[in-house]
């Protein structure tokens, strides 16, 4: 049993595959926020732009 657990504890098969889901999860986490930064962006050019077309069309 102790020699298991040494052996479990020097093993680094699983180390590599636990780094890339971290780095994929920050990945997506950054890319919503993103997204959503650039969705209220674009909603807030699209507001400005309807409003200048109201006063052009002096509706």
């Amino acid at each position: 049993m102790k020699n298991w657990i040494k052996n479990f504890l020097k093993d680094e098969r699983g180390a590599e595959s636990t780094e890339l889901a971290i780095t994929a999860i920050v990945v997506a986490g950054g890319a919503v926020s993103n997204y959503d930064a650039l969705k209220n962006k674009v909603g807030e050019k699209i507001d400005e732009t309807l409003d200048k077309l109201d006063d052009a069309t002096g509706v």
